[in-house]
């Protein structure tokens, strides 16, 4: 099997992602374009072909050379997973093996391969550091309503149109009120922000080709919540969320999530996903429990074998440590923090 490494999309690629069953928005071409011109890393196409030209299996995967954190190869960073795409269970170990190769020859410390465990090839056993939410999208709009939780969901769903929420599509200025938000909320919770260049990419790339969706919860005019969510295909994204929390009475982020979940619907997805959960929060796992999703595992795989570092490690007490100092930093200096270290946690 001769596998062709190139940095750039082959001929094909969109098309191949696009046809796969296990193709995802994190496959694809455009998503790959806004990370690496965000963050500058090194993207690796691993592919093979048929004999006519038609792409039969690829992996994706990025070279990030941080003197911060190390060299590493990571497949693919800022992405929930993203496994190797391949026919059968040889075709995902030869793809599996390139990458590694691409490792040793740039010297990387790990490569980290970062797979759902529905499509893990045999015999490859990673660490279920994470889990994400699925909800199926083919029930009538009011079954599926009714499978949310009756207190944590419908009730807070009635009460937020009680209170004169509106919900609104947002275009670019409204990415740039989301991302106020974002910055707010990312500090509340002690994690650094993306740079904004990253969610005007986001719009500018994905936006003209229908993969993106910017919802805002409004209160007298006065944004106090949104969300971004991705498509491809017929499968929807919840990718990021935030509010003010000052407002968290009024219940906009549940009429946001439900205004997300029907949006997906009337547009023809098949699944909503939740967005990846780390195991150690319990109580974010169990908030999407209560969407009448189903829970499924995500597995992270290092080669060699490689620890997680604490910084990383939301279970950590470093991890919780630098948590707390983030969230008593100025917004200024957060917004600094993602514009200079970002690029460096993938």
């Amino acid at each position: 099997m001769k596998i062709t490494v190139k940095e750039q999309p082959p001929d094909g690629w969109d098309t191949f992602i696009e046809g796969h069953p296990c193709g995802s928005i994190y496959h694809h071409g455009l998503w790959q374009e806004v990370i690496t011109r965000t963050y500058g890393y090194r993207p690796m196409y691993h592919f093979t072909r048929e004999p006519g030209g038609r792409i039969t299996s690829g992996a994706l995967a990025a070279y990030v050379n941080s003197p911060l954190t190390g060299k590493r190869i990571v497949a693919f960073p800022f992405s929930d997973s993203c496994d190797p795409l391949a026919e059968d269970s040889h075709a995902s170990k030869a793809l599996i093996d390139s990458v590694a190769r691409s490792g040793s020859d740039l010297g990387a410390r790990f490569v980290e391969l970062r797979f759902s465990d529905a499509d893990r090839p045999p015999g490859i056993e990673g660490r279920p550091e994470y889990c994400c939410h699925v909800l199926d999208l083919s029930p009538r709009e009011d079954v599926l309503f009714g499978s949310f939780h009756k207190n944590c969901v419908q009730r807070a769903v009635r009460s937020a149109g009680k209170n004169a929420i509106e919900i609104v599509v947002g275009d670019l200025r409204g990415m740039k009120e989301f991302y106020r938000l974002h910055a707010i909320t990312r500090r509340r919770q002690g994690v650094p922000v993306q740079p904004f260049a990253f969610f005007r990419r986001l719009h500018d790339t994905l936006g003209p080709k229908q993969m993106l969706t910017v919802l805002l919860a409004q209160h007298h005019r006065r944004v106090i919540a949104g969300v971004v969510i991705l498509r491809f295909g017929r499968k929807a994204y919840y990718k990021y969320g935030a509010s003010d929390d000052r407002f968290s009475h009024l219940r906009a982020n549940q009429l946001l999530m439900w205004e997300a979940i029907r949006t997906a619907r009337r547009e023809g997805c098949a699944t909503f996903d939740f967005g990846r959960t780390s195991l150690s929060n319990h109580g974010l796992c169990r908030y999407k429990d209560r969407w009448g999703s189903r829970r499924m595992s995500l597995s992270y795989v290092r080669i060699p074998d490689h620890r997680k570092s604490e910084v990383f490690d939301e279970s950590s007490r470093l991890h919780g440590y630098l948590k707390e100092i983030m969230s008593r930093l100025p917004l200024s200096m957060i917004r600094l923090s993602g514009e200079l270290f970002y690029k460096h946690l993938a």
